[in-house]
């Protein structure tokens, strides 16, 4: 049987489940929302994926109710994680009144949110819902051995499994991979492998282990070939992308600008002279700042002497401008790529040796940009690869843009990061349609013919996402580079509360960013990034194949 049958079993899917699963097979709500819709034009496909929802996350009675609430659907699970599931809800309860937890919660009050949390399990030590609550928590905080704390009790032999599972990330965020490992294998007697295998294999490679983690990886989606996440990373570990790194030998420009951020400006510009930066020329901008901003750039152009370009603006012309000032340069413009970065930014030591490894893969990309986390909670991801989508019903309905309404063209980009953490779920390299603007790479003629970054988006907030759907537009799409992991210093906890006029901003400019792509445009780039997706699989899948990597995929009745 011939490698096309890879793209036989994704051609023969539906089109609105396929449009979905090409984002990705990791996120329990994400898996649950496929799952629902594969009911109906394929149950096995739907049962596969509805387990998976699950065991992504298999403390969550919420999840187990609403699953059991599908008349017949668990008795298709596994026979041995029945018992886990009913277990589960045996000792799960909601509280009836939830309002202060999720006051303090909103308001992102950790310390409150820690203690109240330790006070109803005192009051209620066998509920789970409040371990779950928990180890939510700690996730969020990067406190993982918060996390092993509440998961050092005694639990019913009924959820061991679902436990183990917990433990089990828990330990291999917290540090400890070999007693994750083992963890894991416990939980996959119950679960399967395919089910804990993203996780097993991502600790494998912790620990060296590669041939172990390609062949979880492999058996994963051999039997389940909906798992484009493993099949991503599969694909990038049998050539060794992950590992891979590209002298930048061309011409480049390392854009800055900065308002009022002097501290971070300041970290910002340590970890650039912390790292490779070949022949490249940093282009600082003062955004017209009056703190402290002036000194750091003066301080660190003396190290940098001649790599650092500085320009200096009497008053703050907002984020777009000062793009496009930066970009206009004469020596910009003469360079053959310009990187920009923000301010509040920590990069790798071989951040641009890992972009130009993007570049060789996929040369001919709109943009290049990577994965970005948060500075103090680094487990949280902000950004990966972004894709364009629709709310339910509302794909194609409608005129083309609606000036009544609050979402003048409704739209948003893929947010399947924020329900996991990073464990390793999204290292791989693949196009997308957007990548976050803190570290955004272009050849320099595409970002010029491109046009400017709109100045109807300023000061701040969707003028790099707006500058991206222009090029997908022109079929120039992005490329995320998930091998390279950049710090971000957002404020957490009650301090990142933005304004109630940076709030406004942010809904107006995601307003005029809506009105300024008529639907067509919109669906023609989902359209045309589908088709990208899809053919970027399974170009990958068949190289598998053709290298004994994978088995071709068993079509029934062949």
């Amino acid at each position: 049987m011939g490698v096309t049958s890879y793209e036989k079993y994704w051609s023969d899917m539906s089109a609105e489940v396929r449009r979905r699963l090409l984002l990705g097979s990791v996120g329990s709500k994400h898996l649950f929302d496929v799952g629902v819709r594969s009911l109906e034009s394929d149950p096995q496909l739907a049962v596969e994926l509805l387990f998976a929802a699950y065991t992504a996350n298999p403390l969550d009675g919420n999840m187990a109710q609403q699953l059991i609430d599908i008349e017949g659907l668990i008795s298709l699970f596994p026979a041995s994680a029945v018992p886990c599931i009913k277990g589960l809800l045996k000792y799960w309860q909601r509280p009836d009144n939830l309002s202060y937890f999720l006051r303090i919660t909103a308001k992102r009050d950790n310390d409150k949110v820690r203690s109240y949390i330790l006070s109803c399990l005192e009051k209620e030590s066998a509920n789970i819902f409040w371990i779950q609550q928990g180890l939510i928590y700690a996730g969020a905080c990067s406190d993982f051995q918060f996390g092993l704390e509440l998961l050092d009790r005694d639990f019913p032999s009924e959820i061991t499994a679902a436990v183990n599972s917990a433990k089990a990330f828990f330990s291999y965020m917290n540090g400890d991979a070999a007693n994750a490992f083992k963890l894991l294998l416990a939980a996959s007697e119950v679960f399967g492998i395919a089910n804990v295998g993203h996780l097993a294999a991502s600790i494998a490679l912790s620990l060296g282990d590669r041939e172990t983690a390609r062949s979880i990886f492999s058996g994963s989606v051999e039997a389940q070939p909906w798992r484009v996440s493993e099949a991503l990373r599969l694909y990038d570990l049998e050539r060794e992308l992950d590992k891979k790194i590209e002298p930048f030998s061309d011409s480049l420009a390392i854009l800055l600008y900065s308002f009022n951020k002097a501290d971070e400006l300041d970290a910002t510009l340590a970890s650039l002279h912390r790292s490779e930066l070949y022949k490249a020329v940093i282009f600082m901008l003062d955004n017209g700042s009056s703190d402290g901003t002036s000194k750091v750039i003066s301080r660190w152009q003396e190290k940098f002497g001649q790599q650092m370009v500085r320009i200096d603006l009497p008053v703050n012309v907002g984020a777009a401008a000062a793009r496009n000032w930066l970009m206009n340069h004469p020596d910009v413009k003469n360079s053959k790529f310009a990187v920009y970065l923000d301010d509040d930014v920590e990069v790798d030591p071989e951040w641009l040796s890992k972009l130009s490894a993007a570049v060789k893969e996929y040369p001919d990309a709109g943009v290049w940009g990577c994965k970005v986390v948060d500075y103090n909670f680094s487990a949280v991801m902000q950004s990966v690869d972004l894709h364009i989508i629709q709310p339910k019903g509302d794909e194609g309905a409608g005129p083309e843009v609606d000036l009544a309404q609050i979402a003048p063209n409704p739209f948003r980009v893929s947010d399947i990061h924020h329900q996991l953490l990073d464990a390793g779920y999204f290292d791989f390299m693949r196009p997308c349609a957007s990548v976050t603007g803190c570290c955004h790479l272009f050849r320099t003629a595409k970002l010029l013919d491109n046009g400017g970054f709109s100045l109807f988006l300023s000061p701040s907030q969707y003028d790099d996402m707006e500058h991206d759907l222009r090029s997908c537009l022109k079929g120039e799409f992005a490329v995320y580079q998930g091998h390279l992991r950049i710090l971000h210093r957002k404020k957490t906890g009650t301090s990142s509360r933005v304004s109630v006029a940076q709030e406004g901003n942010a809904l107006g400019n995601k307003y005029k960013m809506q009105a300024m792509h008529p639907r067509s445009e919109i669906l023609q780039i989902m359209a045309d990034e589908e088709g990208l997706l899809q053919s970027d699989l399974i170009r990958k899948l068949e190289s598998l194949c053709e290298k004994g990597v994978l088995a071709s995929y068993n079509i029934a009745g062949e």
